[in-house]
């Protein structure tokens, strides 16, 4: 007796949705290789290199060339500080504006995000400019201290005021971004809890703090992490604000500056390679001090 055997069924469009799926991403498929994945393994490559008329492999030595220069602590000294100043100030701010702009009896609502959202899409060499022109000594700064009786302060020329001038900066182009960001999170959280708190008793501080800061636990710390990576990057503003002078004692270089200078000053390809992977790894290990700092976000 025969056994026919059966036939395997098969889904004869499948194989041209995958070649179409696959014809719809491959142009970012080929952009992501280009632009960021090759990049990626070019610049580690390089870290273990010195660059010159040709190629030579030293191993470890750019890191410890950098290790070795005091300029390179002293770039991260300073965008520590520029960058924990900003983001506090910033995500308390932000959540201030946003909880505003959330309340039911605020009109124009569309009007103040547009205004607050402005910074974000404003060019930051523009910014940077424009603050520069601010914090000059007869800039506009100064002259509202001395408008109420106070002695001008040196912005541009004092270390510790060259961090405050920054810092100020930063906190102006970025609250923009974070005030949109957790009215986003507000507007997720059901109008029915806080209906039920005020059924309770809670008074609005307590369900500011009992409720909306906890149900925006996940957008809070998204927001510090991100902020974060971009303050360890930054560049444009003490860029704009002193070139690549460092400012007085060395005050105002920070880590993307001191980048630029190794690579395009210096020509030294192989130990800013270097410099960007440590880079990477401070973003890294800030990242995931956040993350365990903030628990499980999803909770």
């Amino acid at each position: 007796m025969q056994i026919k055997k059966e036939k395997k069924t098969s889904v004869p469009w499948l194989g041209a949705y995958e070649r179409s799926a696959f014809l719809f991403s491959s142009p970012f498929i080929l952009f992501f290789a280009l632009t960021i994945l090759i990049p990626v393994v070019v610049s580690f490559a390089f870290s273990f290199m010195r660059i010159g008329y040709s190629l030579e492999f030293v191993g470890l030595q750019n890191y410890i060339d950098i290790f070795r220069d005091p300029l390179f602590f002293q770039s991260y000294y300073n965008i520590f500080i520029i960058m924990v100043g900003p983001i506090p100030v910033t995500m308390l701010l932000a959540l201030f504006f946003a909880v505003l702009l959330n309340a039911p009896k605020v009109k124009g609502k569309g009007f103040f995000r547009t205004v607050y959202y402005i910074p974000t899409v404003t060019s930051t060499v523009a910014v940077a400019s424009v603050f520069m022109t601010f914090f000059n000594p007869t800039g506009i700064f100064n002259g509202f201290l001395n408008l109420i009786g106070l002695d001008s302060v040196q912005w541009l020329s004092d270390p510790f005021w060259i961090r405050v001038s920054m810092i100020v900066t930063t906190v102006w182009m970025s609250i923009g971004y974070n005030t949109i960001l957790f009215l986003a999170g507000l507007q997720g959280i059901s109008k029915e809890v806080y209906e039920s708190a005020e059924i309770d008793g809670a008074s609005k501080f307590r369900q500011f703090f009992n409720l909306t800061v906890p149900m925006l636990k996940p957008v809070i710390l998204m927001a510090t992490v991100l902020a974060t990576i971009n303050g360890l990057g930054s560049f444009n503003v003490p860029n704009i604000f002193f070139g690549t002078s460092n400012g007085p004692d060395n005050s105002a270089i920070v880590v993307g500056v001191q980048l630029y200078k190794t690579s395009f000053e210096m020509v030294n390809f192989g130990k800013a390679s270097a410099i960007a992977w440590t880079m990477v790894l401070v973003s890294g290990v800030f990242s995931a001090i956040q993350f365990k700092l903030g628990g499980n976000a999803n909770e």
